[in-house]
């Protein structure tokens, strides 16, 4: 899948780094196309044969073990009348739109001297560039080595 949206910070010069991708989880995914698939009243083979795509697909779907094509995106929108974008927002997107605070820590397993870092808090502007930087310093270091 190609990731459209993304978070940038600027640096000094004129390079911009992707902070965050534009793609939703396998779960997620899953989790909004059976939101829409209830709202129609519609079971997976229904809305299998309305977008084109067998039901054992539209079932991996739901159950977060494959995410679709660009091209299956683009059925399963038009099958259930909505923009490609109500099925795959960014993730930044949804975690603003919960508006509800978390933080997520995790070391990486390949690698025990990083870390995954998720943050949905409200903060203010100077106090999000300053985590910005921290993140855009820690990633340069990393490019050093």
């Amino acid at each position: 899948m190609a990731a459209n949206n993304r978070i940038h910070m600027q640096n000094d010069g004129n390079d911009v780094h992707p902070l965050a991708p534009g793609e939703i989880s396998r779960e997620a995914f899953g989790r909004k196309l059976y939101d829409l698939m209830l709202k129609k009243g519609w079971s997976q083979s229904e809305l299998g044969r309305r977008a084109g795509i067998t039901r054992g697909s539209i079932s991996n779907y739901i159950l977060g073990h494959a995410v679709p094509t660009d091209i299956n995106v683009s059925r399963l929108a038009k099958a259930l009348n909505v923009p490609m974008d109500t099925l795959r927002p960014s993730r930044v997107e949804d975690a603003i739109e919960e508006d509800t605070p978390s933080v997520e820590f995790r070391v990486s397993s390949a690698d025990q001297t990083k870390a995954w870092l998720r943050v949905n808090r409200l903060v203010s502007v100077d106090a999000g560039a300053k985590i910005l930087q921290i993140l855009n310093d820690d990633a340069a270091a990393s490019n050093a080595k």
